[in-house]
């Protein structure tokens, strides 16, 4: 059964991306967890005072009240969508990136679907720190939603890959999962100015069999600049959702940090799932 890690700060673009995955996921066994992180703090005396927290374990408290709302949030979004699966809440203490990295190991999650910005985000970012973070952590696959975003089924999965990692059967799972699910087409996109190593053969070879009981076509593309490449295909191409493998010492380092990723991100309208290596 997948475990599924929902982190919300109850904004609109959390309970988007919380959407997207009910629906995703609506025909699979799974149990959704919904994580809701807050940094500690001090009160001061007349909000104790207002709230009428004095002589109260002050954290407890609104712990406890957090719970209640992100229990009520929860429930909320599973009727409104039909789902009837599994569900547990849960309210801590700290940062949200390191709070999921040990949620993830702790009961075995084996996705993550978040916003890509959250209440305090600036519209001109990206993506917001916190999911940048929690990417950076490679501690799970992640899929990032845009704002605004509406599911409207997988039929087109993009993946560019420079093919000089050597796969593994958990780096493709949660990608042949939802091909499974949605029975869509994917598009491997190679780009390169020098043709195919042996090697690379090699693992293109391993993908095509990996995708052999699928809709999958594989283009190579002789450019150098990868990320306008990647925008004009999504560009002209119709694409249901990106999905890059995040290996620090391959192509999507670079295309993650370099400046102009901006350029495609601001454009992005599909969800963005990100592999660990």
């Amino acid at each position: 059964m997948l475990s599924i890690l929902l982190p919300t700060d109850f904004s609109q673009n959390s309970e988007n991306a919380i959407t997207y995955a009910l629906e995703v996921f609506k025909n699979e066994t799974c149990k959704f967890h919904f994580l809701h992180c807050y940094p500690p703090a001090i009160f001061s005396y007349e909000y104790q005072i207002e709230r009428g927290l004095i002589g109260k374990n002050i954290h407890k408290t609104l712990k406890e009240e957090s719970k209640e709302k992100l229990y009520e949030f929860a429930l909320s979004l599973m009727r409104k969508h039909g789902n009837k699966k599994e569900f547990d809440v849960e309210v801590v203490p700290g940062f949200l990136p390191d709070r999921v990295a040990k949620i993830v190991t702790n009961i075995k999650i084996d996705l993550i679907v978040m916003g890509t910005k959250g209440e305090t985000d600036s519209e001109r970012l990206v993506f917001g720190s916190n999911t940048i973070q929690v990417i950076n952590k490679r501690c799970c696959p992640v899929i990032a939603v845009p704002d605004d975003y509406r599911f409207n089924g997988i039929d087109h999965i993009l993946f560019p890959t420079d093919l000089n990692l050597e796969f593994k059967n958990y780096h493709l799972g949660p990608l042949l999962q939802i091909l499974k699910l949605h029975s869509g087409t994917i598009d491997v996109l190679h780009i390169s100015l020098l043709g195919l190593s042996s090697m690379q053969r090699e693992h293109k070879k391993y993908l095509e069999d990996q995708f052999l009981n699928f809709k999958a076509e594989f283009n190579i593309l002789e450019e150098t600049n990868i990320t306008e490449i990647i925008f004009d295909y999504q560009k002209n191409n119709e694409t249901d959702l990106l999905v890059m493998i995040n290996n620090k010492h391959m192509f999507f380092e670079n295309l993650f940090f370099k400046p102009i990723i901006s350029k495609i991100a601001m454009h992005l309208q599909t969800p963005f799932m990100v592999i660990p290596a």
